[in-house]
């Protein structure tokens, strides 16, 4: 485990770097619409593929996963009709998928 220390730390500030150093880079400096454009949709495309992600494991006949799946993606959509928050609207359901598979299972 001790060997394994560095390279988990390494790859941790790398990816920590290369998903905010832009953000911190060019917040005051673009006026690009696109970017734009990114930074108001980009919380509901991420959504809009975790959504299709789980719903594609379903299959047709829903087993007790399945059914935990359809009730964490309807507090999913409860949640941001109410609080307009795509990072709780994300984790808490995850969070609640995790907790309630390792309960059930």
């Amino acid at each position: 485990m001790k060997t394994y220390l560095p390279y988990i730390i390494a790859a941790s500030v790398a990816t920590i770097l290369t998903r905010f150093l832009p953000y911190w880079l060019f917040k005051k400096k673009s006026n690009s619409h696109s970017l734009a454009y990114l930074q108001k949709y980009s919380g509901l495309m991420i959504m809009a593929i975790l959504i299709i992600y789980s719903l594609k494991s379903i299959g047709f006949m829903p087993n007790r996963n399945g059914l935990l799946m359809i009730i964490c993606l309807l507090l999913t959509f409860v949640l941001h009709k109410l609080k307009h928050n795509f990072l709780l609207s994300i984790s808490l359901p995850t969070i609640l998928y995790m907790a309630l598979l390792r309960i059930i299972e």
